[in-house]
């Protein structure tokens, strides 16, 4: 009976809202009637510009997210404030940045801190999770009534996370219980595509991607041939960065073969029009000058929102800078749920509704903390070099028996990139001029990947291709790029006269970036920039 009185008044809804009785700002009523189901859908390593109507990374690569981009709303300058899994998804589901939530990095969250999760499962919604649970901690501070066993979804993690088939067997599942329960449903859909290891790439038996034997897995609708691919702006046109991406865009397919199942489930269940879906991606691909980086390509993710009736369709936001960390406020606020104050993002419902938005963000800031090594992969690398964990120590890796998971190591390898809409200024903290004395990978790339391995081959006979793999290994202590002219961050503009005054504008806002939003970096950034050569970076008084 709850079921049916819920599914009338949704109805009544609808109807008011197209006689135009009713109008946009319902969202913030609170009516128990008016909620919408939510579904979340969380990309794993998806460049921004790997999706078709972002430009593809391979022809007809995602149909279905193409035409849900044609329904939504989609903010085309949206950034995840860290470019590594756990990080992002925290701050995306506590809207905070890292360091305000209580850990920087692959740490819990403190105890204090409120989750998207946990004040709708508060507010009668149900709560489920596909895949990653594991990546947002402490997990019972995220409340989920369901997870992937809860959902009948038996399989090993990464295998649920890359099946179509799985995804959509769990979201009716759920639809059927909070049907049952008249209670509105959130499902937060994380995909294990298109994270390494890649479609068609081996997979070892103990989880492992660097070997000869391979698991069968769900194929992707379209496989892609090397001769398919665009190339991003940041890399090399070589044979071996090719094969990668095809496998690469393999695996984008297949997210878009998930996202193409669930949204069926919607529909039919007759569900898509009471619906809210999002879809976004933690961060870059996984490939030199994306993930784990504070690079164009490492932080710009697709936002998309889609609600029939409610949000218009087809309506692009270039123009404001978004993030991840806005998820939170936002969802929340179109439920009608009180948004918590002190939240680092912001609600979007005001541009939604197409109404004037006073200071909005005239800059967004990226940050890199932490590395991380589990121990899963330790245990893996040292059965065929007994030193590994010498030549971790030797790169500045650290023994974490704090870390949830035992055996873990991390380094400290801070980054900061202040991106005011146009020009991108990087600060890199762990830059050492002798880096490459220390090991073959510097001292901030955490692992090398078969892109990295051909760019190493070819460096050895193709001098810009050298210069690149320095640059990448390196670093200089700051960066400045027109990413309007430059998104593949080619020309470093630091020592240009002609941008003397856009580095010392940049370095000043990012410094008060950090006083306001007390970055635990700021004092090393002061001290690092007032030791350069030729006049202070930083006034000791005034400004």
């Amino acid at each position: 009976m709850k079921s049916v009185i819920k599914e009338l008044m949704k109805l009544v809804s609808f109807l008011l809202l197209a006689l135009g009785l009713l109008t946009p700002t319902f969202f913030s009523a609170g009516a128990e009637s008016v909620k919408p189901d939510i579904l979340l859908i969380v990309a794993d390593d998806l460049n921004y510009d790997s999706l078709g109507y972002m430009g593809g990374v391979a022809p007809e690569v995602t149909p279905n997210i193409d035409a849900l981009s044609k329904q939504s709303i989609s903010f085309e300058q949206a950034f995840t404030p860290v470019s590594v899994c756990q990080p992002s998804r925290q701050s995306m589901l506590t809207g905070l940045l890292p360091h305000s939530y209580g850990s920087v990095g692959f740490f819990p969250i403190k105890h204090e801190v409120e989750t998207l999760s946990a004040l709708l499962a508060e507010a009668g919604y149900l709560t489920a999770v596909i895949h990653k649970k594991g990546h947002m901690l402490p997990q019972e501070f995220f409340k989920w009534d369901y997870d992937n066993e809860a959902l009948g979804l038996y399989g090993a993690d990464r295998f649920v996370g890359r099946n179509p088939e799985d995804f959509a067997r769990g979201l009716k599942k759920l639809i059927d219980r909070a049907e049952d329960e008249g209670a509105p449903f959130l499902l937060v859909a994380n995909s294990a595509d298109p994270h390494r290891p890649f479609h068609g790439d081996p997979i070892q038996l103990d989880g492992g991607f660097l070997g000869k034997e391979k698991l069968e897995e769900i194929k992707p609708s379209r496989i892609y041939s090397a001769d398919e691919v665009t190339i991003p702006p940041a890399l090399p046109d070589l044979p071996g960065v090719r094969e990668d991406l095809a496998r690469y865009a393999s695996s984008v397919r297949r997210l878009d073969d998930m996202v193409g199942a669930c949204l069926e489930v919607l529909e039919l269940s007759g569900k898509a029009d009471s619906t809210l879906v999002l879809f976004v991606s933690d961060n870059g691909m996984p490939l030199p000058f994306a993930k784990f980086d504070t690079y164009l390509g490492s932080n710009r993710t697709p936002f998309l929102l889609r609600l029939p009736g409610r949000i218009g369709a087809g309506r692009i936001d270039d123009a404001r800078l978004v993030s991840l960390m806005d998820v939170t406020p936002t969802i929340l606020e179109i439920v009608g749920i009180p948004v918590p104050g002190g939240l680092d993002g912001k609600s979007l419902l005001p541009i939604i509704e197409g109404r004037e938005v006073e200071n909005w963000r005239d800059a967004i800031v990226l940050l890199r903390y932490e590395d991380i090594y589990y121990n899963s992969g330790i245990e893996r690398r040292l059965r065929n070099n007994p030193e590994f964990i010498s030549d971790l120590e030797k790169q500045g890796w650290r023994s974490r028996p704090d870390h949830p998971s035992k055996g873990t190591y991390s380094r400290e390898r801070q980054q900061r990139c202040y991106f005011d809409g146009r020009y991108a200024y990087i600060f890199n903290d762990w830059h050492r001029p002798d880096g490459l004395e220390v090991g073959p990978l510097g001292v901030g790339v955490p692992y090398s990947d078969r892109t990295f391995n051909a760019m190493s081959v070819a460096a050895a006979h193709d001098e810009s291709v050298s210069q690149r793999v320095r640059h990448y290994l390196l670093r200089s202590l700051e960066e400045l790029y027109d990413w309007t002219r430059d998104p593949g961050s080619l020309v470093n503009l630091v020592d240009d006269p002609e941008f003397a005054g856009q580095l010392k504008n940049s370095r000043k806002k990012l410094r008060n970036w950090m006083k306001t939003h007390k970055d635990p970096l700021l004092p090393v950034y002061q001290a690092k920039l007032n030791g350069l050569p030729g006049p202070e970076a930083f006034p000791l008084q005034g400004e």
